[in-house]
Formats: C-alpha cells, structure tokens, sequence
C-alpha cells in the first residue's frame, strides 16, 4: 500500500544513481490512488478541460488536440460525454489515469490499479501500464497477489516481506533466483504463490536468508534488459538507455507542468467554474436546500401570521427573531458539515499531485456556494418577513436580509471546520453540541443586563448574541413608531421601551455587523489551516 507520508525512516534516496530533491522530484510524479477519487458530476471531457486547464499554458485547440489524443489512447473516447459518477470500474482506473496523463509526468506511481477489477479489466489496466512504461516513462505499481498473467507482464519486480526486499530483478529471473538457494518451483506452481509460501514462512525461516543474499533490493545481479515496442518495431535497451529515454521525457515535463500552480487566480477561477457545474448537477442536494428553506419558511410564516405590526404580540415576534437565526445557521452549518468528508478525497488526489493549492480550492468553494446560501437564504427571510407582517419598510428588509445572509455564512464556515476535523458519524453527533455553549449565551434565555458582572465577557463572545441584537435593533429600533395594539393592554406599546427592558437600545447594527464579519474572516482562516492539517496528516480525526 503505497501511502503520502512516511515516518520512522531515514536514508538517501537515490534516483538513477543521484540524490533528487524530493521537493522537485514530486513535481516530476504522479500518485494514482487505489480508489477512484473522480468528480461524480463532471463529464469525462469536462474532467479533462479542467485538467487541462489548470496544468497546461496551451490554447483551447492545442487542449482539446491532446485531450482527444489521450481518451483515445485510454479507449474513453466514446464515453467522453457520460458523467463521471456513472462510469464502470474499469472507465473510472482509465479516467483517474488520463487525468494524470494531461501535462505527462516522468514518473507515475499506482496504488494497486487492479483492484476491484475483473481479470479481463485487470488485463487491459495493466497492458495500458507496461504501454505508458515502453513509452519512456517510469511506471511503479503494487500488486496484491497478482495472477500468473499479470506477473507475466512485469518488466522488474520488487518482492517485500516483513519491511524487507527479498527478491529484485526480472519476473523471469524469479524461479532460477530460488533455484539459486534450494528452493525448487514445482512445474504447476504459479512462481509468486512459491515465494509468497516461502515468505510465509511454509518452508521454514527464510526471509533473512533471502533479504541476505539479494542484498536488501541493492544486489541488481537478477536483472536483464529488456524488450520494448517502439512504432511497432522491436528494440532491446539497456537500463543505461531507460534512465536516458526517462530523463528525455523529465526534461520535456519541466518545460510544459503544472504553469498554473502560482496562478492563484487561474486556480480559483478554473476551479470556480468547476463547482458552479457541480452544484448545478447536483440538482439533489441544491433542491434540497432550498425547497427545505421555502417549506419551513411557509409554516413559520403561517404560524406568526402577521404578529410582527401588533404589540399583544411582541414577545412572540421577540421569539420569532431568534428562532430565524437558529434555523439558518443550523442549515447552513449542516449543509457543510456532511458534504466536505465527501469532497476530502478528491482534494487529496488531486492536490498531492500538484493540481492546485488548498487556498485555491477553499476560496473557489466559498464563491461557488455563495449564490445557492444566498438564494436559499433570501427565500427564507422574505417570506418569514412579510408573512410575519413585519415593517414593510425596504431598508429595514435589507438590514434585516444581510444580517440574516451573514449569520448563516458564519455556520457554514463551522460547519467545515467540523466536518473537516471529525469523522462524519462523530460531527453528526458532536457538531451541533458545538454551537450550544453560543446558543445559550445569546441573550435569548437570559437576558445580559440580569447576569452577574463576572459573567458578562461569556456573552460577548457569542455570536448568536450580536446577530440577535442586531436583527432585535432592525425590526424595533431605528426610531420605530408606536405599534398597534389588539388587546385591551399592551406593555410594549412603544419599540424603544421593548430595547430597554431587554438592555439593548444603545446598540450599534453596524457594530454588530463588522464583528460578525470580522469572525467569518477568522473563521475561514481557522477553516484553512485545520484542512490544511487534514490533508497533510497531522490531525488525527476523533
């Protein structure tokens, strides 16, 4: 299992008999994971544009040229119109492949590409490696028991047991190698099963004798040259004119790789293009946000059926205010917090391989959303509002509108950070215990001017608390008239006497407003560096 990080280890690492800079070096490769991380609403040329586009500096033509030339190559060239997400196994190895394949990297590295395959599938995905391999590139693969035809098609194989090499060389070299040392393949024994029994310890304690006398993988006594196809004409080279064709094609990658990777703008709107194609097509969860929004906002609304112009019913308008901004920011909040574990994988994928950097994808995420937070939220907010019969003054809408739209950006943003630093199942279940402590510190249970002194700073951190006071300051403040009254006494006849008996009629909207926008900021930079430490493997998920 190949992995992203290695700890423990220490040693040089020599490529090609000289020391490389591993910083450079994973600039000239390529990591094709065992599972098939692909955007499932993408098309297969959509897919590939936006590879394309972020690692090449080429024109559309020279683009599509290429890209046509690799689906082709990959036997995808009929199914470059279908959506990723309905691609067989199969399609999905190649996909992941030719993705990888746009800016041709040196040096590519596959976490067993035959999982999950079928032997025919399997065939195929390892036939188009060893022609990737012919090609001039270095194409380094792990394999879990592979069958007799796979084995057949390795040029050089490296057998590990217990943390150490056992056996490098050619696959035909295997079986003289173990007759070398006693062990005598039986003529219907599959040679890997032989050494894998060996290894296994069926014959006794062998591997340090092994690992021994093939010098721990550095012993290159059982390699061979080995034959290549080369425009259908047959050609034996040295491992000298390997390293000579590998360099030829390290020195065309450095001229052409990954040109956007300091482009931060290109990277944003390339990848801003790509979730406004996603969030369309996922018509499921976009429907849902918002048809959720537009039903609740209708049983609200019909609830607190104009309450909002009447005195005998200021109290429930009083609760009314707090329950809209409950309900936006637990929406948004849980929107986030279940779809980013969703979106990890994929950023993993492409994001070690260089695609782009993680404040690209971040930012590109927040604007791509933005529309969508913003239509639901507005669905929401004008039906609760004029439904409730609230001041049907347009400033004070707006006001009301802006608080409402920030408040939920700032549940969206921890709801990633949630969803980003936990397990799914664990956020579903802690996340929202999360946002507690600041729902009680609101001001809606207890007021701030009846709490001890000593406690009053726990408010002032709270955010609900200042867009609550905001959103109270909008619908009774502003020098709001005295309000009607249906019953035969109303103590809060007058909006200003309402702000007093809550100790909120000096407060400032904008005040409030610039905190809240302040704490998104913090927020989203808190958002970074924990995925950020997520992607690099230096947080461990609960």
């Amino acid at each position: 299992m190949l992995h992203f990080r290695t700890t423990s280890v220490t040693g040089r690492i020599m490529i090609n008999g000289q020391k490389r800079n591993m910083s450079e070096f994973r600039k000239l490769s390529a990591y094709i994971m065992q599972d098939d991380n692909l955007q499932p609403f993408l098309t297969v040329q959509e897919a590939m544009f936006i590879a394309a586009d972020l690692k090449l500096d080429l024109d559309h033509h020279q683009k599509s040229q290429k890209i046509d030339k690799i689906l082709v190559a990959m036997g995808l060239d009929e199914s470059r119109y279908m959506i990723t997400g309905v691609l067989s196994g199969g399609q999905r190895k190649r996909l992941g492949i030719a993705l990888e394949l746009i800016n041709n990297p040196p040096v590519m590295f596959f976490d067993e590409p035959t999982s999950g395959l079928d032997s025919t599938s399997s065939k195929q995905c390892l036939a188009l490696l060893k022609q990737l391999a012919q090609e001039g590139r270095t194409i380094i693969c792990t394999l879990h028991q592979p069958s007799a035809i796979l084995f057949n098609m390795l040029d050089h194989l490296y057998v590990i047991a217990n943390g150490n090499c056992v056996y490098t060389g050619s696959t035909h070299n295997l079986v003289p190698y173990l007759n070398s040392i006693g062990f005598v393949c039986p003529t219907h024994y599959d040679p890997v099963d032989f050494l894998m029994e060996i290894c296994n310890g069926d014959y006794g304690p062998h591997i340090s004798k092994l690992m021994e006398l093939i010098e721990n993988g550095k012993s290159n006594k059982w390699r061979s040259t080995k034959t290549v196809y080369l425009n259908k004409r047959q050609e034996t080279i040295t491992s000298q004119q390997i390293a000579k064709r590998s360099y030829s094609f390290e020195i065309e990658f450095r001229r052409t790789s990954y040109c956007t990777y300091d482009n931060f703008w290109r990277q944003l709107c390339i990848l801003i293009k790509r979730n406004v194609i996603r969030l369309f097509r996922d018509k499921v969860l976009m429907l849902t946000r918002i048809s959720m929004h537009l039903t609740i906002a209708l049983i609200v609304g019909t609830l607190y059926f104009k309450i909002g112009q009447d005195a005998a019913y200021v109290l429930d308008n009083y609760s009314l205010s707090y329950y809209n901004i409950m309900f936006l920011t637990y929406s948004a909040f849980s929107a986030t917090m279940v779809t980013i574990p969703l979106e990890l994988p994929i950023l993993k994928r492409e994001h070690f391989n260089r695609w782009y950097k993680l404040r690209s994808y971040y930012l590109a995420g927040k604007v791509a959303d933005f529309l969508i937070q913003l239509t639901s939220t507005f669905i929401y907010t004008i039906i609760v509002y004029y439904m409730s019969g609230q001041l049907p003054e347009s400033r004070r809408f707006g006001l009301y509108m802006l608080m409402c739209f920030v408040i939920s950006l700032v549940g969206q943003t921890i709801g990633f950070i949630i969803g980003c630093s936990l397990k799914i199942q664990n956020s579903v279940i802690f996340g929202p215990f999360a946002i507690m402590p600041f729902v009680v510190l609101s001001g809606f249970f207890v007021h701030t001017k009846d709490v001890n002194p000593y406690f009053v700073w726990l408010f002032d951190i709270s955010f609900f608390k200042y867009a609550f006071e905001g959103i109270l300051m909008v619908v009774y403040g502003y020098d709001r008239t005295k309000l009607k009254c249906s019953a035969d006494y109303c103590h809060f006849i007058t909006p200003k006497k309402f702000l007093m008996e809550l100790g909120i009629e000096h407060i400032n909207y904008w005040f409030n407003m610039t905190i809240l926008i302040l704490l998104c900021i913090v927020l989203d930079i808190i958002a970074c560096i924990i995925l950020n430490m997520r992607i690099k493997k230096r947080i461990i998920l609960a």
